[in-house]
């Protein structure tokens, strides 16, 4: 398999395991569209698409360099992350994932905690609550981008390692197929 090839399929995986259900389109419950609506106008929905698109750009940017044989520049990253970023947001409109949010709200939360849950965001502190919950997601993410950044290589390598060991049969097939 080609490495760019990886990562459109890790891209690929990630926007279908975010990809709304049928019971996400069909859950009504104002208090939870409510909750939702609450977060996205605090930029929670940005902070999931830029979290995302971090991630891919980690794992393109590996396999990219890889096959340039050089590392991409500050501005070739950037770009690279944009890509994303808009392509997430095409092939994931923010609507669909609302749903899948009010989805899970609705599976976890009794209409009463919806409520109350409801009260609560609108008071001074609720709203606090969740401004901090996006910007606390963005600077717990970007802390970890820069963690994981050092062991970029490292972790891919052992991925490698540890799929060849895993799955010989499937690693033996897509070597074939890269053959051809």
């Amino acid at each position: 398999m080609k490495p760019l090839s990886a990562s459109l399929i890790i891209l690929g995986l990630a926007v279908r395991l975010l990809a709304p259900s049928s019971a996400a389109a069909q859950s009504e419950s104002p208090e939870a569209r409510e909750i939702v609506s609450l977060t996205f106008a605090l930029g929670a929905f940005d902070a999931h698409v830029a979290q995302a698109a971090q991630i891919g750009t980690s794992t393109a940017k590996v396999h990219l360099e890889g096959r340039l044989g050089r590392q991409l520049s500050e501005d070739e990253s950037r770009r690279l992350t944009g890509v994303l970023v808009r392509v997430i947001k095409e092939t994931l409109p923010r609507s669909d994932y609302e749903a899948v949010l009010v989805d899970v709200l609705v599976r976890y939360f009794s209409p009463q905690e919806l409520k109350d849950l409801v009260a609560f965001y609108r008071t001074p502190l609720g709203t606090k609550v969740l401004r901090f919950s996006s910007v606390g997601t963005e600077e717990t993410n970007a802390a970890i981008q820069r963690m994981m950044a050092a062991r970029q290589r490292e972790l891919l390598e052992r991925l490698a390692a540890e799929f060849v060991r895993e799955f010989p049969a499937l690693n033996r097939e897509l070597e074939r197929q890269q053959r051809r």
